[in-house]
């Protein structure tokens, strides 16, 4: 008798889940002036996507590509068990991200504040209403101002980079992302944790340790991030969260410490820190959660700080080593600013005239982009009668809760914006070329209210890094580069696999 309930509950079950999947995965058959993708889990890739040969980036760039859609601005894509939209015309995009906001001001990914409080409060994850309360109280620290005063404190870091390869030998065989690492550990330590470090001398360092592990992408964490993205209800039956319980210790016990130290020194560095103790003495609407949300922007914070722009200043590097002219038209440009540089060395106003430096991180974004993809979800807003068509672009009226998705490294390498896309042209980005102000096809930062708050502060990590690493030095690739390098299938941002393996070389030594 058990064994015939026991079928019969599996056969009922069984039928359930295949009429569910069967409705869903023809949803876009049944939209004709949509065009669409084949309707399976993660339109065939599902396996590829489990065994992380593969990501949803990846299969959006691939779509992205395809012939077929190139004309078209919209097509119809699948998750891992629902219908979604890939979107590929700016006009579109724009209104998504900045016309539209209030229509789609959630993002696709979203932790659940029951299982994991300290994912759910990190800006970059957190839903709405929180996103909104923590950005308003964080902007006041990336002001004109602070930025500059900022700019102080990273300074002393790239001088000790400087310092650091000038007491090495004259040709010094680095991982360059390794390397690059270290320099912006140190950066986090002093401008959102308030304390001195010297990664670059010490790697062993307890925080470097820390921010490794936070930013390390293994098949256990990219597993968390693929549960949270598209089935975040389930995150609690596999344990799925933003950070390693070992992260949220070592945070959980360094924060307060600092705030403490802050508040008792009445000291003012302009650093998250700062912004903790203000926040501290607000903690009506976060209430029992106020130290999640202190943990979870300090992790935001660092991994932004941290991944973004270590792997922004390690590709960025490479692409000089592989394109010497480049590199020797940006060092003339470095020397001229250290020349005139006061005794007091660079400014803040010295290295914001550094033209062709921001072109060479702008291409260097473009051909690297650190997010693949940008994601919303449209919510219908209370106070809107009209559902949300996509007309003049397409007949379809997006319906509630459905997730739309933007591949910018597929936007990023489309011939149709970018000439010969492959080619590392820093040029692209001069006064006279082109103008990537207000739109929607250069997007390393997102775009509208929902963009990268750090971006300012991330920019300025990597211009001093490279000023003060090519100030005195040059890079060229040696027999273990990798000229053209894979992407590690297991991240949500885009790394490069295996490392960049390069020379480091004092200029007294010939190119």
């Amino acid at each position: 008798m058990f064994l015939i309930a026991s079928i019969v509950i599996f056969i009922s079950l069984f039928f359930v889940l295949y009429v569910f999947f069967k409705t869903q995965f023809s949803y876009w058959s049944r939209y004709k002036t949509v065009p669409s993708v084949a309707g399976r889990i993660f339109s065939g890739n599902f396996w590829d996507f489990l065994k992380f040969k593969t990501n949803f980036a990846y299969h959006l760039k691939s779509i992205y590509d395809d012939p077929k859609f190139a004309d078209t601005s919209v097509v119809g894509v699948y998750g891992l068990y629902k219908p979604c939209l890939l979107i590929r015309e700016p006009e579109l995009i724009k209104s998504v991200l900045v016309r539209d906001f209030d229509s789609f001001h959630n993002r696709f990914g979203e932790m659940d504040v029951n299982n994991d409080p300290v994912g759910a409060h990190a800006m970059f994850f957190a839903s709405y209403p929180i996103w909104k309360e923590m950005r308003t109280k964080l902007s006041p620290l990336f002001t004109s101002v602070k930025m500059k005063n900022t700019y102080q404190l990273i300074r002393i870091v790239a001088e000790n980079l400087n310092c650091h390869l000038n007491r090495q030998l004259s040709v010094y065989r680095v991982e360059m992302k390794d390397f690059c690492a270290r320099y912006m550990t140190d950066i986090v330590a002093t401008t959102l944790l308030g304390f001195q470090s010297n990664c670059l001398d010490q790697p062993t360092e307890a925080l470097n340790n820390q921010i490794r592990k936070l930013s390390d992408f293994s098949s256990r964490r990219a597993f968390n991030f693929l549960i949270a993205c598209f089935v975040p209800k389930l995150a609690w039956i596999f344990g799925s969260k933003l950070i390693y319980p070992e992260n949220e210790k070592y945070f959980r016990q360094i924060i307060p410490q600092a705030i403490a130290e802050r508040e008792s020194s009445g000291k003012n560095r302009s650093d998250l820190i700062d912004f903790l103790v203000k926040v501290k003495e607000d903690t009506k609407k976060l209430g029992k959660y106020f130290m999640e949300c202190l943990v979870g922007q300090a992790a935001v914070f660092i991994v932004g700080g941290f991944e973004t722009s270590s792997s922004t200043m390690s590709n960025a590097l490479l692409e000089l080593a592989k394109n010497p002219d480049i590199q020797k038209k940006l060092k003339q440009n470095i020397s001229s600013t250290f020349s005139k540089a006061s005794t007091e060395g660079v400014t803040y106003e010295d290295i914001n005239k550094l033209e062709y430096l921001d072109m060479i991180i702008s291409e260097t974004l473009r051909l690297y982009p650190v997010f693949p993809v940008l994601e919303r979800v449209y919510n219908k807003p209370p106070n809107k009668m009209e559902p949300y068509n996509l007309r003049p672009f397409c007949d379809y009226t997006l319906p509630d809760g459905m997730s739309v998705f933007i591949s910018t490294y597929g936007i990023n390498y489309d011939p149709k914006y970018w000439p010969n896309p492959t080619k590392f042209d820093p040029e692209r980005f001069s006064a006279e070329n082109y103008s990537y102000s207000n739109s929607a096809i250069y997007l390393p930062f997102g775009m509208g209210p929902r963009n990268c708050i750090g971006m300012r502060l991330g920019i300025m990590q990597v211009k001093c890094g490279l000023l003060y690493l090519l100030k005195d030095h040059h890079v060229r690739i040696c027999e273990d580069t990798v000229l053209q390098p894979e992407f590690d299938a297991k991240s949500i941002v885009l790394q490069i696999k295996g490392g960049i393996n390069l020379e480091i070389v004092r200029d007294e030594v010939l190119y």
